[in-house]
C-alpha cells in the first residue's frame, strides 16, 4: 500500500512538473526512467505498468489540449480529425496487442504477467504520439 501511495504521489508530482515547464521531452524521459525503475524493483510491476499506462494517457490529452491553444480554428479542425484517425489507430493495436499476446503464449491470459505486458505496450503506442504532440507545440 504504501508504494502505491508513493507511485500516485510519484505521478502527480510529475503530471504537475509536465504541465509547468510547457511539456519537455525531458519529462517523458522521467516518465520511462521512473517506470523501469519501478519494474527493477520486481515487485508489484502490473501495477507499475498499469501506472504507465494511465500517465500516458494523460500525457496524451494535455499534449492535445496545449497543441490545440496555439492553433488557428481551421488547424484546430484538422488535429481534431487527425486525432479521431489515430484513436481508431489506437484501438485496432490494442486489440491486436491482446490477440498477439494470447497467441504467443508466455503467459496466462489474465495473469499479472501477461497484464504488464499488455499495458506496457499499449503506454510505448501513446507515448510515441504524446512525443509526436509535443514536437509540435
Amino acid at each position: 500500500m504504501r508504494i502505491m501511495i508513493q507511485k500516485i504521489i510519484l505521478s502527480l508530482f510529475i503530471l504537475f512538473s509536465f504541465h509547468c515547464t510547457a511539456q519537455t521531452m525531458k519529462t517523458v524521459t522521467k516518465l520511462e526512467i521512473a517506470h523501469q525503475d519501478c519494474l527493477d524493483t520486481g515487485i508489484g510491476m502490473k501495477n507499475c505498468s498499469i501506472t504507465y499506462y494511465y500517465q500516458s494517457d494523460s500525457l496524451l490529452n494535455l499534449a492535445y489540449k496545449n497543441l490545440r491553444l496555439k492553433l488557428s480554428s481551421q488547424e484546430k479542425s484538422k488535429l481534431r480529425t487527425e486525432q479521431l484517425g489515430w484513436l481508431k489507430k489506437r484501438d485496432q493495436y490494442f486489440r491486436k496487442v491482446y490477440i498477439d499476446t494470447k497467441k504467443e503464449g508466455y503467459f496466462e491470459e489474465g495473469s499479472s504477467d501477461f497484464d504488464m505486458v499488455i499495458f506496457d505496450l499499449k503506454a510505448d503506442y501513446v507515448f510515441v504520439r504524446v512525443k509526436e504532440l509535443i514536437k509540435r507545440i
